[in-house]
């Protein structure tokens, strides 16, 4: 058996940003993920300069260090489409890059194993978590047993360590199925631009089209579940419709060549439903795990790493007076409820209120390009 302070579940952005907060703590760490890196991870790649930020206030040398990484493709702009074809663009604050899952979730792997001190291990899937009085016991799929005074699910949308937090398998937030392709020869791409696209072929949903490195396109759709089973719309169906006979796609995409293949996975969007906890007694979730995607855009890398931040700061806070209680766990709790309470109620409103009357979104998109215009034009 081996023994560590603390174990992280999940090596994605949420887990490496957990590691790199417990840089300076003087704790023994484990990080664990059921896949060797580089590994493919399915997203639409987009991420903000709160990377930065995040990382900056860890420590400016793990900031600076992020800024080396010059792959990605710069998105200076962003434009909505609405349904009726009302467009906005908005320019986007700090910086904001296309880039690959593979290659952002290994550099921050990496930048773990050459800043800590962190035990890490890939290919190593966790079987079972078992919450004790006074450890917790992490089983893996090769027999290994690992203890530790607290674990951190870094696991994703169905995470291990939630289930041994609820104690069930039962999805316990909701949910957005999506899918994400990569194309080459879209017609159209402005390299600096994120497309997206509200269509009524997609109730409570979007159709996204990102410029990507290599010449490439990050071509997506995602969509509430339950409005998807309620309109028995196929979703897989509804991509190739779009690209196929919507008339705006159908040139766009004449000559598009697929790359790799369509794929899909499942982005948890429930944390404002209040039904999962976020933290127990031995046990943080953060990211996915927690269900923190952003309900209006569906963007989790940015509340993965958030959480990321916030967790080894309660997790010092534990150490430091020893208590590990569900009471006191609380407080990464109060600090998730800051961040993203209010900010999330009112994008489920909008959402709520786009799915039931959409021509508000288009009175909406239309009447913020034209203010955008005048101002512009001032």
């Amino acid at each position: 058996m081996q023994e560590f302070d603390v174990i992280i579940c999940g090596a994605g952005p949420a887990g490496s940003t957990c590691a790199l907060g417990l840089f300076d703590a003087g704790l023994s760490v484990a990080l664990l993920d059921k896949q060797a890196f580089p590994r493919e991870k399915i997203c639409g790649d987009a991420y903000g300069g709160y990377a930065y930020k995040i990382l900056n206030t860890i420590s400016p040398a793990f900031g600076k260090k992020l800024l080396t990484l010059d792959q990605g493709i710069i998105a200076k702009r962003a434009k909505l489409i609405s349904p009726k074809g009302h467009i906005y663009e908005l320019k986007l604050k700090g910086f904001f890059s296309n880039l690959p899952r593979t290659v952002f979730d290994h550099f921050l792997l990496s930048m773990v194993k050459e800043e800590t001190t962190t035990a890490i291990l890939e290919n190593t899937t966790v079987q079972k978590v078992t919450l004790e009085a006074d450890h917790v016991i992490v089983t893996t799929h090769d027999n290994q047993i690992l203890k530790a005074k607290v674990v951190i699910g870094c696991d994703g949308a169905h995470s291990v360590v939630q289930s041994a937090l609820t104690n069930t398998r039962e999805l316990l937030t909701e949910t957005c199925p999506g899918l994400r392709a990569y194309y080459k020869n879209v017609k159209g791409i402005e390299s600096d631009c994120l497309e997206i696209h509200l269509l009524t072929q997609i109730p409570k949903g979007y159709f996204w089209i990102f410029p990507s490195t290599d010449g490439l396109a990050n071509v997506g759709i995602g969509a509430d579940k339950d409005i998807l089973t309620r309109h028995k719309i196929n979703l897989r169906k509804e991509f190739s419709t779009i690209m196929k006979e919507v008339p705006h796609f159908k040139e766009r995409f004449a000559e598009a060549e697929l790359i790799g293949d369509i794929k899909g996975w499942t982005i948890p969007i429930g944390y404002f439903n209040g039904k999962l906890p976020a933290s127990g007694k031995r046990v943080l979730l953060c990211g996915d795990a927690a269900a923190l995607v952003d309900p209006a855009t569906g963007e989790g890398i940015g509340p993965a790493m958030s959480s990321g931040r916030y967790a080894p700061q309660q997790i010092k806070k534990c150490f430091s007076e020893n208590n590990f209680s569900a009471e006191f766990m609380k407080g990464y709790d109060k600090q998730l409820h800051k961040k993203y309470s209010r900010n999330y109620f009112l994008k489920t409103i909008v959402t709520n209120l786009y799915y039931k009357f959409p021509f508000l979104m288009d009175w909406a998109v239309k009447a913020f390009s034209r203010a955008s215009k005048l101002k512009r034009n001032k």
